[in-house]
């Protein structure tokens, strides 16, 4: 018995890698199948449902090549009419048949994205949950550096694992550098998380490998390069060193971030250079400045603020005024509540039907040293 699982689990191997003596010998056991099924009925008329010949339908859909699965739904749907043929004691064979055909072409449309993309069994869900992972691992933030804490919550459209957002975090500690890249790809839906998906991959080659400066001159002429028409992404860059609270921040068309100082107050960061992917050899001006202890600086997407019909301005204000307890308790707390990003994000726009990320960079403590300069 062992050897022929071992046996089962190698054949099974090759045909999820599209051998084809493999899928031969699938498509044999599944139209054997299909025919079993389409006999019992007959012969079992209360014993054995006729509904049982969509299992192999849906089997098939999984495993077989499109010209493979049309031969196995056509003999499923004629093992059907023929059991309503021969013997139809409730009378409602035919039903069946009918339910049956509109299985089968329900599974040859999904079949159809499959087959383009090779994939075959659950190998599709497998490699969309390997991106999804990757894709978190590359936005993960240090959870603690010295006297900072760092706190993220991305809410994709919809409750989907995949967004048109992504964070992109890189820290180089040899030269005290922590860099933070927040990208919102045009569009909604699958196409804007394709693209995102796309982009979180080619940005992440570039972060922390050319200089914070170099960074979005060099995403834009990528997105020029790639030539979507009609598609574009904003993007805003951190550049922070952690050791002094300097840093710099690059826009390209995103919503400025907001720095909440000490005193109390809010101050807006300086627009800076296109949208990525509009303007070839578009130039991103960098706006400096120093976090003292206690600031905050809160970076965010439009999806979080933006209200159909009304100004954006009381979408930031809504954020702030719901952020700002958040920043104000967390001024002399060595210990910062985890997850206050995830709960804004709820509070703010819970029911928003776009995607939605916002960042929390805090320096901790409620000593700051005087003459640090704003944006």
């Amino acid at each position: 018995m062992p050897a022929l699982i071992a046996r089962v689990r190698r054949w099974y191997g090759r045909l999820l890698d599209g051998d084809v003596r493999a899928g031969r010998v699938a498509l044999g056991v599944l139209l054997g199948g299909t025919a079993g099924l389409s006999v019992l009925p007959i012969l079992m008329p209360y014993g054995w449902p006729p509904s049982a010949l969509v299992l192999p339908v849906v089997g098939g859909g999984l495993v077989l090549r499109r010209g493979q699965l049309r031969v196995l739904v056509g003999a499923a749907v004629a093992g059907s009419v023929l059991g309503a043929v021969v013997q139809d004691p409730r009378g409602v064979r035919l039903g069946v048949t009918a339910v049956l055909a509109v299985t089968g072409a329900t599974v040859l449309t999904a079949n159809r994205f499959r087959h383009r993309l090779g994939l075959r069994g659950t190998q599709g869900d497998s490699m969309l949950l390997e991106l999804a992972e990757h894709n978190r691992t590359l936005a993960r933030l240090p959870e603690r550096l010295l006297d900072w804490h760092f706190d993220s919550a991305l809410a994709p459209a919809g409750g989907a694992s995949f967004s048109g957002d992504f964070l992109l975090c890189a820290h180089r500690p040899e030269e005290d550098l922590l860099e933070l890249v927040l990208v919102d790809v045009s569009g909604k839906g699958s196409r804007a998380a394709a693209r995102s998906t796309h982009l979180s991959g080619a940005f992440a080659m570039l972060l922390g490998r050319v200089p914070p400066e170099a960074f979005l001159p060099a995403a834009n002429d990528h997105l020029v390069r790639m030539g979507w028409e009609d598609h574009f992404a904003t993007a805003v860059h951190l550049a922070l060193h952690p050791a002094t609270g300097r840093y710099r921040l690059f826009n390209a068309g995103h919503p400025p971030p907001v720095r909440y100082c000490r005193g109390g107050g809010w101050e807006a960061s300086e627009h800076g250079g296109p949208a990525l992917g509009l303007v070839p050899g578009a130039r991103y001006p960098a706006v400096a400045g120093r976090l003292g202890r206690g600031d905050s600086l809160l970076l965010f997407s439009d999806g979080l603020v933006e209200v159909p019909g009304r100004d954006l301005d009381d979408g930031v204000g809504r954020l702030l005024a719901a952020a700002e307890p958040v920043v104000r308790a967390h001024r002399t707390q060595q210990r910062p509540d985890r997850g206050a990003a995830q709960r804004l994000v709820h509070a703010v726009a819970g029911q928003v039907a776009d995607d939605r990320t916002l960042v929390l960079v805090r320096r901790l403590g409620d000593h700051p040293p005087s003459g640090e300069p704003g944006f």
